[in-house]
């Protein structure tokens, strides 16, 4: 069972990090609104990682649209598909591990031994079947990144053993990139 708690906890958790991965073509931070189910695009693909623990998984799907509509967004300096489908790819996953890793840095003050896969590119029309699998709470995002693109996320959770815990977004913002002396 996942209470109440933990179930907006994660939403939370999950929110904050699209706005501190997807950033509008502006600069500024990308709107992020939910949905009732993901709807890919035609073409497009996912990127899918886990983050896991003894007792629970937490799978992250981000639905990137069309090649050359998202290549304009990750890669605003690149020609569009003339970038080749392997930096899209990894564009990506860059920004997958950027979502995922703060989702696992965040979680991991609650639940000891966390890790988290390595990104995995899929077809997005395999989206749908994300909640077909045993879960005890999935959602649904969408994050505008102007008028014509939008990126959809998923997060799906499946727990062996209680989950309940509270987390809220510092009131400071960290600061990522920099080196950290001990």
């Amino acid at each position: 069972m996942i209470s109440s708690s933990a179930c907006e906890s994660l939403d939370r958790m999950f929110v904050h990090s699209l706005q501190n991965t997807f950033f509008t073509l502006s600069g500024e931070r990308a709107e992020v609104t939910q949905v009732a189910q993901s709807a890919p695009d035609s073409g497009s693909q996912m990127v899918v990682l886990m983050i896991a623990a003894h007792t629970f998984r937490l799978v992250m799907a981000l639905h990137f649209p069309k090649a050359a509509d998202a290549m304009r967004f990750l890669a605003p300096d690149s020609q569009g598909d003339d970038a080749g489908p392997q930096a899209f790819r990894d564009l990506m996953s860059e920004r997958g591990n950027m979502c995922c890793g703060m989702v696992n840095r965040e979680i991991g003050r609650f639940f000891a031994h966390t890790g988290m896969s390595t990104p995995h590119i899929i077809d997005s029309r395999s989206g749908p079947f994300m909640t077909a699998l045993p879960h005890a709470y999935a959602t649904h995002w969408r994050i505008a990144v102007d008028a014509q693109l939008h990126i959809d996320a998923s997060l799906c959770i499946h727990n062996r053993a209680p989950m309940d815990f509270e987390w809220h977004a510092d009131a400071q913002e960290e600061v990522t990139g920099e080196l950290e002396f001990f």
